[in-house]
């Protein structure tokens, strides 16, 4: 359910931010390779789901490691067309200078954000200081009295819906203060992983 409201969220989001560059002709190939790629990593937590398995760290055997290895290979080849929204939005002249630079670093904390996620793979877990499936705060899941790698994989994957509304509503042409919002955003969020790492819970 996290995953598929994220995901929504997610293409709402490119879709009004894409909606205001002048080369639709790239955004409409772009936009139909993320529905794509983020389609298929639904389709493949949902399959996994569905037989009551893990459907991250999960390498019990070869066919869930195979599937678990195909998610990440999905996610980088998205990363990659965010690189590319990335390059898009630099390039777009028509868009007001604050809101232009919140794009621009919603997307890079989205991206740095997104590659965390490749730190808990290489760990085969997200909970620091104990195994997964701690006790864990409502909905969100992240562990109560450990560290979380989660919350900074939220908080950066999400920098992209947060820096565009505040810029788009609050500075949509003061970059000054956009930038000083996004830099205390990140670091913010940096301090939180920070904390994670060391098996601190966020409270």
């Amino acid at each position: 359910m996290k995953f598929f409201s994220s995901i929504t969220i997610l293409f709402w989001t490119i879709g009004w931010i894409m909606a205001d560059l002048s080369k639709q002709k790239a955004v409409k190939i772009l936009s139909r390779f993320v529905f794509t790629l983020l389609t298929l990593e639904l389709i493949l937590i949902s399959f996994q789901a569905f037989q009551g398995k893990m459907s991250h760290f999960n390498v019990s055997n070869p066919v869930d490691g195979a599937i678990f290895g195909l998610m990440g290979i999905l996610i980088f080849m998205n990363s990659l067309c965010f690189v590319y929204l990335l390059f898009l939005i630099s390039i777009e002249k028509n868009l007001p200078n604050g809101y232009k630079l919140g794009l621009q670093i919603g997307l890079v904390i989205f991206l740095i954000g997104g590659y965390e996620g490749y730190l808990m793979a290489g760990r085969l877990s997200h909970t620091v200081g104990a195994t997964d499936g701690q006790e864990g705060y409502f909905f969100l899941g992240w562990a109560k009295a450990y560290g979380d790698l989660r919350i900074f994989h939220f908080l950066g994957i999400h920098a992209l819906q947060v820096l565009a509304l505040v810029s788009w509503y609050f500075f949509r042409k003061e970059p000054t203060k956009v930038a000083i919002f996004g830099i205390v955003y990140f670091l913010f969020s940096s301090g939180i992983f920070w904390n994670s790492l060391q098996g601190k819970s966020l409270f």
